[in-house]
């Protein structure tokens, strides 16, 4: 896979789902968002870079995934402790 970083420059693309880049992959999603903003792209390469999107946004999840949400007990504290 190959993707273009605004304009016409094609550069290797290879999603690694051992090692995400927090950053580096907001800042993608931000320019695949300007891309297709612009409208400068046919139909074909913004369902390309939708793709990509999408799997950015799911290694995301992924990497911020706290579990199911519950709380639990550290050093002792409840978790129903007031602070």
């Amino acid at each position: 896979m190959s993707c273009s970083f605004k304009g016409t420059e094609t550069v290797p693309f290879r999603m690694d789902s051992n090692t995400v880049e927090i950053g580096d992959t907001i800042t993608r999603l931000e320019e695949i968002a300007e891309t297709l903003e612009e409208g400068a792209v046919g139909l074909e390469r913004a369902r390309e870079l939708r793709e990509e999107a999408d799997e950015h946004l799911e290694a995301l999840r992924q990497e911020l995934d706290v579990g199911d949400g519950e709380i639990i007990e550290i050093d002792g504290a409840s978790s129903d402790d007031e602070l």
